[in-house]
């Protein structure tokens, strides 16, 4: 109860100080200069690090009052944030098919037998949950994604579904924080 209050907490200062930085970069050179030096790689490396946070997950949408002041546009931000999130959600996904073969060697045939029949007859259930999961759930997408690596979800399926559901999601929270962003 305290951790998820602190975390409530925490995410809530966040976002204070992110619209507060916001405001304070309309009038700042230096932070313009910055995200002009940088630019959309340097979105897509915050957004990519943002992907892997499981302590305090802070997506790197709820940045793009930030970006926006500086200068940058919308549309471009968003999907260069989706392809950093996206990224990062891959990579755990492969986490996931390591540790699978890893695992193969340690663990009893039976048991690798029985979550092979579980993946077989289940095989898209677990894909459209993980679209909708990415779609709506403010947590990190990891909390599927390693398991369904480690189940041998093929790639080819996850990566369309996790495409969309950050694209959903990151647009959803993008419109919306842009539109209370202009009514401050």
């Amino acid at each position: 109860m305290r951790k998820s209050i602190f975390h409530a907490l925490l995410l809530a200062a966040t976002a204070a100080l992110i619209f507060y930085a916001a405001y304070w970069a309309k009038e700042n050179d230096a932070f313009s200069r910055i995200v002009a030096e940088y630019g959309y790689k340097g979105i897509f490396f915050v957004a990519l690090i943002s992907g892997f946070n499981l302590a305090v997950p802070v997506p790197a949408v709820a940045f793009l009052p930030l970006f926006l002041e500086a200068g940058l546009s919308f549309w471009p931000t968003v999907i260069i944030i989706v392809l950093g999130i996206t990224s990062a959600d891959l990579i755990a996904y492969f986490i996931g098919k390591v540790g699978n073969q890893i695992a193969s060697s340690a663990f009893e045939s039976k048991i690798l037998a029985k979550l092979t029949r579980a993946r077989d007859r289940y095989r898209w259930t677990p894909i459209a949950a993980l679209c909708i999961f990415a779609s709506l759930a403010p947590l990190p997408n990891e909390i599927l994604l390693v398991p369904l690596g480690f189940l041998g979800y093929r790639f080819l399926h996850i990566f369309p579904a996790v495409l969309v559901g950050n694209f959903i999601f990151n647009t959803l929270y993008a419109t919306g924080a842009v539109s209370l962003f202009g009514a401050l």
